[in-house]
């Protein structure tokens, strides 16, 4: 009888000893995840923001995660990748004009189990599926509006099971939703500081930032970047004749016409007054000319309704490119030192200036690329 009653107890001390144990456990991750939510509710841009939800969600037993973002209106990708100067592993974008049947197909609660794996295998490379055994799907949401979705995958079968409950998984995938909306709206105030008031064009400040940044970027990459130079016409003879008020159409209008010739991922930047800038980053000379051309081309049919008149307006432009600079620095046996790598930047810009100089000598409304002599 003694015998059995300290085996009961000896059961009860173990069963006990476990619940205290798994309850310590609970504790600790749940002090960890709160640690984790305060660290994403502050995280003060996209790098921190996305190396939390990409990389150090991990620790709660994920063994890959995904996430993907709906950008209506193509900007939230060139706001978080900061003008796409940066990628992420793990984080893409889908566009509401080619993804819609994905959009349309995103839960609007979490949803754990292995079938998903499947169904949204869009999100994990094709040769990567069998790795995993379970997973659990986010959406990630603002009012009624879906902005994303989080992929959590596990290769523990048991990890996520579509017996668990979600509640947890959706006051998480509500805070990430805030946390990346607040996160694109910092983005945007900070994109504003960076433009030009009148054009909405990036004002010379940021061009300057962004051209060293290329620049060097380029360099490291062995790739090409070319820069344009771009001059009004006789603008100086619009205002005078018509009032700065359609010199500025003119100029608001000219902005509209370069972004349509170029990509997204190009810098277009108002340098001064009537003259403009643009970046064009891993780009040959070649395309960088076709580029150039094509807005000349369509500056030269804009026809501007002024009261019952009507104005054309054209440009000069110059080009200038890092890897003609570069051949002709290595010909003239100047090794490409660290002083001439970090003025290179200042180099390839004047050499663009020095071809529109000369494209407004030799008769105006042309493109010329600069011959390296340097």
């Amino acid at each position: 009888m003694e015998d059995n009653r300290l085996e009961e107890n000896r059961q009860l001390r173990e069963k006990l000893d476990k619940l205290l144990k798994e309850a310590r456990r609970n504790e600790q991750t749940q002090t960890s995840f709160d640690d984790f939510s305060l660290s994403v509710v502050a995280a003060q841009g996209p790098g921190d923001l996305f190396n939390l939800l990409l990389q150090d969600q991990k620790k709660f037993r994920i063994d890959e995660i995904r996430l993907c973002l709906v950008d209506r209106f193509h900007e939230v990708e060139r706001l978080l990748t900061e003008s796409y100067q940066h990628s992420y592993k793990g984080l893409s974008f889908i566009d509401t004009e080619t993804s819609k049947l994905l959009i349309s197909d995103i839960p609007n609660t979490p949803v754990l189990g292995t079938r998903i794996i499947n169904k949204y295998d869009w999100l994990i490379n094709i040769k990567d599926t069998n790795k995993y055994q379970s997973a659990a799907i986010l959406p990630l949401k603002r009012g009624d509006e879906i902005i994303g979705i989080q992929l959590l995958l596990s290769k523990d079968p048991t990890r996520y099971s579509h017996d668990d409950g979600t509640a947890f998984l959706q006051k998480l995938g509500a805070m990430i939703a805030i946390s990346i909306e607040n996160c694109i709206n910092r983005q945007r105030t900070l994109e504003l500081g960076y433009q030009d008031g009148l054009t909405n064009a990036y004002n010379r400040r940021y061009f300057d930032e962004r051209l060293k940044h290329e620049v060097d970027r380029c360099v490291r990459k062995k790739t090409d970047l070319v820069c344009l130079f771009i001059d009004v016409d006789f603008f100086k003879q619009i205002n005078d004749r018509h009032g700065h008020q359609v010199g500025d159409a003119v100029l608001v209008r000219l902005v509209v016409l370069m972004r349509e010739q170029v990509r997204s991922s190009d810098i277009v930047a108002r340098y001064g007054g009537e003259e403009f800038a643009i970046i064009l980053p891993d780009t040959g000379i070649q395309l960088a000319h076709e580029v150039a051309e094509r807005i000349r081309s369509q500056v030269e049919q804009q026809k501007l309704i002024i009261e019952d008149s009507t104005l054309s307006m054209t440009v000069s432009i110059g080009l200038a490119s890092l890897s003609q600079i570069k051949l002709q620095l290595q010909s003239s046996d100047k090794k490409l030192s660290p002083k001439i790598i970090d003025d290179l930047d200042k180099l390839l810009l004047g050499k663009a200036d020095q071809a529109l100089y000369q494209a407004k000598q030799t008769g105006r409304n042309q493109v010329v690329i600069q011959k390296m002599a340097v």
